[in-house]
Parts: structure tokens; C-alpha cells; sequence
């Protein structure tokens, strides 16, 4: 047992997760703009692989802007940052399921950050926060193909813009279902799933209709506990 402690010890990156606490603790003490200044300096030094997952790092700060600071979410953002780090330094060897975890949490609390704030009352802008955050989840699904050794081909064009319409369609959707933001989240959030998991492997030549079918079946499940179990207010 002391064996594998100390195994699973030495397999933690101590320097990254200071930098992770760092990350959470400036978010949760400073002003906004002098934790953006931090945020950058701890993700851009040093510049070592940077720019391939810059975008996700925005998205994070994006996150990290709209959300009111909490310990529970400090906590979520520097474990981020901290997967963040993990593949941008190349320091784990199956990368690909890692950034599509990161992904999929990215893209979930976009969805719910979108209905917490319609549930607040904006809906006036409600319409145009569902094409940002559709956007936003396409373009973190990009970057994964990207990550994943995928060569833009003729088909992610395609494959994308038929993704963001699908998103839209589905954001716009839960907007007016009368759910709480918890089950609206839940609820577009399989869709986002199911386009990480078939997207990439789609555009790479390797999904066979076997994989969307079970995919699809699970989901179909997920979805079918999420409704029965969600408080509908009619």
C-alpha cells in the first residue's frame, strides 16, 4: 500500500498543481483584471506548447468571468487548469481522453452558465448567448480533432457547421422547456457528448455504425432518466 502511495505521488505534477491553487486562489481573492494578468502569466510562462490549447484556456477565463467567485468553483476551475497544463506539457500519455474530458466539462459549464443566467432574467439576450455558447462548444470540438492527430479534411467544415446547428437548435430549445438550469444543462449536455464522442472519430475514419448505435442508445437512456426525474413546472 506505502508502494503505491508513494507511485501515485510521484506521478503528481506538485509544480502544476501550485500553479492550479495559485490559479484558483487569485481568482477567488483578486479583482477580475489583476487575476486575468495571473491567469495569463501562469498559463503563457512558460511559452512551451501554449498555443494549442489556448482557446480552451479562454473559455475557462470566460467561465471564470461570468461566474461569481465560490470555493466549489475555484476548486473546479484550478483542477482545469491543472488537466490543462497536464497535456499542454505533454505529461500524460493517453492525452486524447483527457482533452475530451476537459472538453465535455468546458462545454457543460457553458450550458449551465448560459441557463443560470436566462433563469436570472435575461432573456432579452438569451437568443444570442445560445449561438455564442453553440459556437464556443463547436470550436473546443474543433480544437479535440485538432489534438487528436486529425488533418482538416472537406468534412469537418461540414461536420462543424451541421454540430453548431444542432447545437443551437438544442440550446434554444431547453431555454423554453420548463426545467430547472440544472436538467436544462443535463439535457443539451448529452447532445454535446454525443458529438464529442462520434465527431472526432467520425472525421478520422475510424466510427463504425456499431459505436453511434450504442452511443445513441445510451444516451436515449440518459435522456429518459433526465426527463422522468427532472421537476417539470407546467
Amino acid at each position: 500500500m506505502a508502494a503505491k502511495l508513494k507511485s501515485i505521488l510521484r506521478r503528481i505534477h506538485w509544480s502544476l498543481v501550485l500553479k492550479a491553487a495559485v490559479f484558483a486562489l487569485a481568482w477567488l481573492w483578486l479583482p477580475f483584471p489583476l487575476f486575468f494578468l495571473v491567469a495569463l502569466y501562469l498559463y503563457f510562462v512558460p511559452p512551451f506548447q501554449s498555443g494549442k490549447l489556448a482557446f480552451p484556456f479562454f473559455v475557462l477565463l470566460v467561465l471564470a468571468y461570468v461566474q461569481p467567485p465560490t470555493p466549489f468553483f475555484a476548486v473546479v476551475f484550478g483542477a482545469a487548469l491543472y488537466v490543462i497544463f497536464l497535456i499542454k506539457d505533454l505529461l500524460v500519455i493517453d492525452r486524447r481522453s483527457l482533452y475530451e474530458l476537459l472538453v465535455l466539462v468546458l462545454s457543460f459549464l457553458l450550458l449551465r452558465a448560459l441557463y443560470v443566467r436566462f433563469d436570472e432574467g435575461a432573456q432579452g439576450v438569451a437568443l444570442w448567448y445560445a449561438f455564442l455558447v453553440a459556437a464556443a462548444i463547436v470550436l473546443l470540438l474543433r480544437s479535440l480533432v485538432r489534438a487528436s492527430g486529425g488533418m482538416a479534411s472537406r468534412e469537418e467544415p461540414v461536420a462543424l457547421f451541421l454540430s453548431f446547428v444542432l447545437l443551437v437548435q438544442a440550446i434554444i430549445v431547453g431555454l423554453f422547456l420548463p426545467l430547472d438550469f440544472i436538467a436544462q444543462s443535463l439535457l443539451v449536455f448529452l447532445i454535446a457528448f454525443f458529438l464529442v464522442d462520434t465527431v472526432p472519430e467520425h472525421l478520422a475514419g475510424g466510427i463504425s455504425r456499431k459505436k453511434i448505435l450504442v452511443t445513441a442508445m445510451v444516451l436515449f437512456a440518459l435522456l429518459t432518466i433526465v426527463v422522468g426525474s427532472a421537476q417539470w413546472g407546467l
